[in-house]
């Protein structure tokens, strides 16, 4: 185990929140890097004012914290490949920081079509058939205003530097009452108050900041949405790779042999429980957004 879990804690230092631009001293951390190994420490803060926890300082080569085995660039499969289903063109949609299109290659399997996707990490631009189209960029630079039905963040808006602009830019591309689904990592937790700095979602450097609800609404109100719902779906690998991390073992370390020496498999149904039982108490490490494209700004 870490022997220096206490001096985690940095106490109250001086920072402003990227998102709702409060300043002042506010509780302080330092996290680990665990996925790729490197150890590397940084530093994150808790705004005393809209509650989003994030990181102080995001480094110049925040790129290299990626690399080629991070999970949404492993997908692959045949760029030409025909889908056998019959194509429904009727939504228009657009999945934000898609990595190698992995949900949206699902999707087109089960029938959809007019899929994009944008991700400016890729090598470049990708296509499925006739089904998924995928650029190499960031939302800022996509077209097609009022045209998407959709649009989703599938664990990707806690990696951007820019939350306001990133939704500000949804909102453009979204038809009227079309609808924005957000599936991310949500601070405070019962699993961050089990592992503190080791919390498997806290990922440092690469999530920059995750939110609170009242951040998550504070986007919605600013950003020219209707908040309309939120669901709390933790599963019991944030309670084990937390656990894992806490006794130094780095990402890919989490071997079946390492779970089990801890969390042999009638241990995992007991997780289930408590997972489920705080995301009912409204107090889950992750969750699902819907918000609607509000017709004017207020």
């Amino acid at each position: 185990m870490d022997k220096d879990i206490a001096n985690r804690n940095l106490g109250m230092k001086a920072h402003k929140c990227r998102l709702c631009g409060a300043s002042g001293l506010f509780q302080s951390y330092l996290v680990k890097e665990m996925m790729i190994g490197t150890g590397d420490e940084f530093e994150y803060f808790v705004c005393a004012d809209c509650g989003s926890i994030q990181i102080a300082e995001i480094p110049d080569n925040l790129g290299a914290y990626y690399g080629e085995k991070y999970y949404s660039y492993l997908f692959h499969t045949d760029n030409q490949e025909a889908f056998d289903t019959e194509i429904d063109e009727r939504r228009k949609i657009l999945d934000v920081g898609c990595g190698s299109g992995s949900w949206l290659f699902e999707m087109a399997k089960q029938g959809c079509g007019n899929l994009y996707g944008c991700d400016p990490f890729i090598d470049d631009d990708i296509a499925y058939g006739d089904r998924v189209h995928i650029k190499k960029c960031d939302i800022t630079e996509m077209e097609g205003d009022n045209s998407f039905s959709l649009i989703r963040m599938g664990d990707s808006l806690e990696h951007v530097i820019n939350p306001i602009e990133v939704l500000n830019n949804a909102r453009r591309l979204l038809e009227t009452e079309g609808e924005l689904w957000i599936r991310i990592p949500i601070f405070p937790n019962f699993v961050f108050d089990m592992f503190g700095t080791f919390w498997y979602q806290l990922d440092a450097p690469r999530h920059i900041l995750i939110p609170s609800v009242k951040a998550i609404k504070y986007l919605a109100d600013n950003c020219g949405f209707q908040f309309l719902n939120i669901r709390y779906r933790t599963v019991s690998g944030a309670v084990v790779r937390s656990f894992l991390y806490q006794h130094g073992y780095w990402f890919y370390e989490h071997t079946p042999e390492v779970r089990k020496k801890y969390f042999p498999d009638e241990i995992i149904p007991k997780v289930d429980d408590i997972c489920e039982k705080e995301d009912r108490n409204g107090y889950g490490d992750h969750v699902d957004v819907w918000m609607m494209k509000r017709h004017v700004i207020v």
